[in-house]
């Protein structure tokens, strides 16, 4: 990533009301960020993580204030303490995390040098990457395996969204199943495991509206009638799963090493 890229993408993380709420762990978005690590991004991971692999070292591109790298599993067939470690282009989100997960090792810059690790993660952070074929070939070089978390956006909701620099959530380009996978394959990976997943159909969800209702009062944002059709079509997603995919988003995770 270039420096002009990281000071660009370090402000928006840095200012965003969403990255800086966060960082203070009482808040409403660090506490539905928690459930989705527990819910959702770490049990998709560990699915697609090869049977029988042994690894002691895990480290996390993006990792955000902490929460996925600080979470994930120890081997347990390994006989070794599991050694994880975070980098962040957020000095802030660094600061946040080394304070709430002082076991993990945070590096507030991307992770051009250091050790090779067994695990390398990268989750919701290729979209945010200017070169992304670049970024993960890159990456890739420095673990034995590579966990991805990638969001695919080829939904009806997201059809109007205005993705690029000035895209609210820094998300660059949005993904089809078939553009991931041709990123990966591009970028000299082989894929060892995959599974798409909708999050509206995972446990992730009922725990993500459960707390908003718990804290605002009500699970959807918005007037009583747009809460009432928000309800209504997530009834009609699960009930429906092929509109249900339609509708919203998913996301596929892989496992995936560099092709010999």
């Amino acid at each position: 990533m270039h420096d002009a890229d990281v000071r660009r993408f370090r402000a928006l993380y840095d200012t965003k009301a969403d990255y800086v709420n966060r960082r203070d762990s009482s808040s409403l978005e660090a506490r539905q960020l928690l459930l989705e690590v527990q819910y959702f991004k770490i049990p998709n991971l560990l699915a697609v993580l090869p049977e029988g692999f042994i690894y002691q070292s895990v480290a996390e591109i993006g990792c955000g204030t902490g929460e996925l790298i600080a979470s994930f599993p120890a081997c347990a067939a390994s006989t070794s303490p599991l050694v994880r470690e975070g980098f962040d282009i957020s000095p802030l989100n660094i600061e946040a995390a080394a304070k709430r997960y002082p076991n993990v090792k945070f590096t507030a810059e991307p992770m051009n040098g250091g050790e090779p690790v067994d695990l390398l993660i990268l989750s919701d952070i290729l979209e945010h990457v200017p070169n992304d074929g670049e970024f993960l070939a890159d990456a890739a070089a420095k673990a034995r395996i590579v966990l991805l978390n990638i969001p695919l956006e080829d939904n009806w909701l997201n059809r109007n969204r205005r993705y690029g620099a000035d895209d609210p959530s820094g998300h660059l380009r949005r993904y089809s199943i078939e553009d991931a996978m041709s990123l990966i394959s591009g970028s000299g990976l082989t894929v060892l495991f995959w599974r798409r997943v909708w999050s509206h159909e995972s446990p992730f969800e009922s725990r993500r509206l459960a707390l908003r209702k718990s804290l605002l009062g009500a699970a959807s944002s918005g007037s009583l009638p747009v809460r009432l059709a928000k309800a209504a079509t997530r009834s009609t997603a699960r009930t429906l799963p092929s509109i249900g995919h339609w509708l919203f988003p998913s996301n596929l995770f892989v496992s995936a090493s560099v092709r010999s």
